[in-house]
């Protein structure tokens, strides 16, 4: 996993993570999200892969949430924020496999594929593959490269804290190598901060 440091190594903080996420308006954005894209119901079980402080917890229904996150302090902040609402564990998010987890709905990776390079990138969606149930779904959501972005977009998201952001297509590649006719949205704006965003949704065979 591959980072860029200097200014961006204050975000390692969970307190100053969230304060700069909902300067920027992602908490809005991660709302809005949670209630058109992941869709989740009561009593579904979603995997929340580098969860950070559990962020995407709060606009979820009653859910089974596991939220895995490599960083100490952001699930130490998670624990203490949600309690037993969630499961929280710390490891790195290759290696979540070995946790043996049962299977869940949905699987979620928001903001995360773009610090990983190809390989990592597919191996985490390998194994996030493997943990859906029939007919569950995968969902990822990474800033990115698009011909329909501004010159201002295009500046913001080439000096994003993670060092692989992909052109759209790239995203979609990826997940599509794992399951079968992966959607991909393209969301993008200026207000409150400059945003370029690929949304991609794929689910697992064998569902309703």
């Amino acid at each position: 996993m591959s980072e860029r440091s200097g200014f961006w190594s204050v975000l390692a903080n969970p307190i100053v993570y969230e304060a700069f996420h909902t300067l920027i308006g992602a908490r809005r954005w991660m709302r809005r999200f949670a209630d058109e894209t992941i869709r989740a119901r009561a009593g579904e079980r979603v995997l929340d892969i580098g969860c950070g402080p559990a962020a995407l917890l709060r606009y979820l229904p009653d859910v089974t949430y596991i939220g895995l996150d490599r960083n100490e302090a952001d699930i130490a902040q998670a624990r203490r924020t949600y309690g037993e609402r969630g499961c929280f564990i710390c490891d790195d998010v290759g290696s979540f496999a070995r946790h043996a987890l049962a299977p869940v709905d949905v699987a979620v990776a928001i903001g995360l594929l773009h610090h990983l390079d190809d390989g990592l990138a597919g191996q985490l969606l390998r194994s996030a593959a493997a943990t859906l149930k029939p007919g569950g779904r995968l969902i990822t959501a990474d800033p990115c490269y698009h011909g329909a972005q501004s010159a201002v977009q295009r500046f913001v998201v080439s000096h994003d804290r993670g060092m692989h952001v992909r052109p759209f297509e790239r995203y979609v590649e990826l997940c599509g190598a794992v399951l079968p006719r992966p959607k991909g949205t393209f969301e993008h704006g200026h207000v409150p901060f400059p945003y370029s965003i690929c949304i991609v949704e794929a689910a697992a065979p064998g569902g309703p």
